[in-house]
């Protein structure tokens, strides 16, 4: 797939409300654009094949896909584009918790799985995950080594950032990554607290997941009077901000 060109999304989902969030959100997304939305399985084999018969290729790099669909389910839709050759991505949006229906879609190639009710930092932080190990992949010949190796099976995060502890965004955590990185020395929470708008609790808080994922680390200033403060800097062999 050419690095110019964006992802092309399709979205199957029955929930029109829903559909048009994802829609909506998908618009916001750099490098990805939404080529249809369609709200049951039979709609989607016919767009499928409808572009298969025409070209021979499928019309979507990315799929959104619902579980519970008013003709079928959502997986039963997947294995069939699977046996016919789709190897895109796939975003499963659904309430479905089940172990059996987590199981069958890790099973199908199912990589992201976002439950329902939510926000555009989860769903952004999902999509943005196919990006990096989809141009890996694209074309023939072979990976270089285990780094692009450990990059391809880390589709589920974000730059190296992905589970985040609640009250956290990815956004901000981004944002503090990179005022660390980007820093000739250290900076303190309270350095990064000024330059962010945040309070120092609050920069605090982001530092220290940084330092526990391995992105930053910790370290004294001295020089001044009283107790050293703490500072943190980029962690030697840390992956780019």
């Amino acid at each position: 797939m050419s690095a110019e060109r964006p992802y092309r999304v399709l979205i199957v989902e029955d929930e029109e409300l829903t559909a048009q969030t994802c829609a909506d959100h998908v618009t916001r997304l750099p490098g990805f654009t939404v080529v249809g939305a369609v709200g049951t399985v039979d709609a989607a084999r016919r767009l499928v094949a409808a572009a298969l018969d025409r070209d021979g290729r499928f019309p979507f790099d990315v799929l959104l896909l619902d579980m519970n669909l008013p003709d079928g389910h959502g997986l039963d839709l997947l294995q069939q584009l699977r046996a016919a050759g789709f190897q895109g991505g796939v975003l499963a949006l659904t309430a479905a918790t089940e172990l059996s229906v987590v199981r069958r879609a890790i099973a199908l190639g199912v990589v992201q799985y976002l439950v329902k009710p939510f926000g555009f930092e989860a769903f952004a932080q999902r999509m943005t995950g196919f990006r990096s190990p989809a141009a890996l992949l694209a074309g023939s010949g072979r990976l270089t080594g285990q780094e692009q190796v450990d990059d391809v099976f880390r589709t589920g995060q974000r730059r190296g950032v992905e589970e985040l502890p609640k009250g956290l965004s990815a956004g901000t955590l981004q944002a503090v990554l990179d005022l660390v990185h980007d820093a000739d020395g250290g900076r303190s929470a309270s350095e990064a607290a000024a330059g962010l708008g945040l309070s120092r609790v609050t920069a605090r808080r982001y530092l220290e997941h940084l330092e526990r994922i391995g992105r930053v680390r910790r370290r004294a200033r001295h020089g001044g009077r009283g107790r050293p403060e703490q500072e943190y800097v980029w962690a030697p062999g840390a992956p780019p901000a």
